[in-house]
């Protein structure tokens, strides 16, 4: 039953016996394994949509953070500039006190040394009283040449010395 067309020919005994092999296997492959690879492949597909979702999920979400994270730095860049003022309001009160207290602190160390000008100034009049009282009782000792009660003459010249002071 062979039937040669050229130099090639075809065994339809052989190509029967092929095909019904082919068909057995094809069965026995179905009954045994297709279920399983069909499993397979919708759990890979399932898994894969599921990766998906969660990579769609997981974007969805940084965007979220990022938007956040910009917020947040926004925030802290005012958060900075107020601090910043807040500062330099607070270096320029300081600043002021710290003026004012020097101010204050040189004027009453003016008031001090006026004090003790006001002192001295007394303290040398007095002096100078009494050197002129002194003098002028060494001077009228020798005019008059003959000693002069020294609490009396003492007595008028700081009188003399005290009008003379008033009238300046």
């Amino acid at each position: 039953m062979f039937e040669y067309a050229g130099l090639v020919g075809i065994d339809f005994k052989l190509l029967l016996a092929t095909i019904i092999n082919f068909i057995i296997f094809f069965l026995i492959l179905r009954h045994f394994f297709y279920q399983k690879v069909k499993d397979m492949i919708v759990k890979r597909q399932e898994d894969i949509a599921a990766d998906i979702a969660e990579a769609e999920h997981k974007k969805i979400a940084a965007k979220t953070l990022e938007s956040e994270y910009e917020a947040k730095i926004a925030g802290i860049h005012e958060e900075e500039k107020t601090i910043i003022r807040e500062a330099n309001l607070e270096g320029q009160e300081q600043r002021k006190e710290i003026i004012a207290q020097a101010r204050e602190d040189a004027k009453k160390i003016m008031d001090k040394a006026m004090r003790e000008l006001s002192f001295e100034k007394k303290k040398a009049m007095n002096e100078v009283k009494s050197n002129i009282v002194e003098l002028s009782l060494f001077a009228t000792e020798k005019i008059i040449k003959k000693a002069v009660d020294k609490e009396q003459h003492e007595v008028m010249i700081l009188d003399f010395i005290d009008k003379v002071g008033e009238a300046k």
